[in-house]
């Protein structure tokens, strides 16, 4: 594992998404900020094509520092760019929560907002400030056709996480709130359309066929999750599974049982303790998993259409480091 404490970055590359929640609010001081870093390039991106031009124009390699300011789809983009290009090589990855959901980055570690983060990652290249924390987490790796590749992230999710996902943008964002109350707001949504367990637009039975290592399942399906993250929204741990794998699968089958009482322990991640493969709960550490017959899918917040059998599976951990 990286020693921070002494090790100094030869080039600093600096991605910051001026759309991204966090960021917007404080746009000037924050670029302002990256100009007093030594040796920092700095690129203003928004697309997965700017982000692609800009390690590509830096060719950023294990020496150099990587300083990824933006939310959850930001961050999924940037590795997603890494990963395809140069898996080898990476940069030493510094993550910045600027974005209006910042559940990986909450996850790994990352606790200052973006003005104290570049404050603190500039004193530490000055040498009169504390080095960053290193985390080691896998990466999800996501093939399903999509171009031009396999796409990478913390977390997937697919049924009523996709449904959520359109209602948080359909719903929620128009209306102009900010930060991660509409995250927040849309699920709670789902979570009250899910108490009545009754038949809902938000929750549409998705038949599908799942297979992993030593298991097949097929069910309409109510929702199904994976992740390489421990906790996720507002702090929640659906898994329960003992394994060691590197993938924390949960599936729920739709119009499942003892729903109203099972939920609460789900999200509290006490799922063993009440939830049972019988009524419609399954939960596993996995190494891969494949889904069949399944159109849609969320990777950190963001849609994705699969043209073929999604295969789950996770990188070899990674190094983050984090204020």
């Amino acid at each position: 594992m990286l020693d921070t404490a002494k090790w100094t970055p030869s080039r600093v590359g600096i991605l910051l998404n001026p759309h991204s929640g966090r960021n917007k609010q404080h746009l000037s001081t924050l670029r302002m900020l990256s100009t007093s870093i030594p040796g920092a390039l700095l690129q203003e991106v928004s697309t997965p094509q700017e982000m692609e031009d800009a390690l590509r124009r830096w060719q950023l390699t294990p020496l150099d520092l990587l300083v990824i300011m933006g939310g959850d789809g930001t961050l999924q983009a940037t590795l997603t760019t890494l990963l395809l290009d140069q898996a080898s090589s990476l940069p030493r990855l510094v993550v910045v929560p600027g974005g209006t959901t910042n559940m990986s980055a909450a996850d790994i570690g990352a606790r200052l907002k973006p003005v104290p983060a570049l404050q603190a990652l500039n004193a530490w290249l000055h040498g009169s400030g504390k080095a960053p924390k290193t985390m080691q987490r896998a990466v999800l790796r996501v093939d399903a056709g999509t171009s031009p590749g396999p796409q990478f992230g913390m977390f997937f999710g697919v049924g009523a996480v996709v449904s959520g996902v359109r209602y948080f943008h359909q719903q929620i964002r128009p209306t102009g709130v900010r930060g991660s109350l509409g995250p927040a707001l849309a699920l709670g949504r789902l979570l009250f359309s899910l108490l009545r367990n009754k038949p809902h637009p938000l929750l549409p039975a998705m038949p599908a066929h799942i297979s992993a290592e030593h298991a097949k399942w097929q069910y309409d399906w109510l929702l199904v999750l994976a992740s390489t993250l421990d906790r996720l929204l507002v702090g929640s741990r659906p898994y329960w599974g003992s394994e060691k794998g590197p993938v924390h699968f949960t599936a729920v089958i739709n119009r499942p049982q003892r729903l109203f009482r099972v939920l609460p322990s789900l999200l509290a991640g006490r799922g063993a303790s009440v939830a049972r493969e019988q009524d419609g709960y399954i939960s596993h550490n996995l190494n891969s998993l494949t889904l069949t017959d399944v159109t849609d899918f969320i990777l950190d917040g963001e849609l994705f259409k699969a043209h073929e059998p999604i295969r789950v599976s996770a990188t070899e951990p990674l190094s983050f480091l984090t204020f």
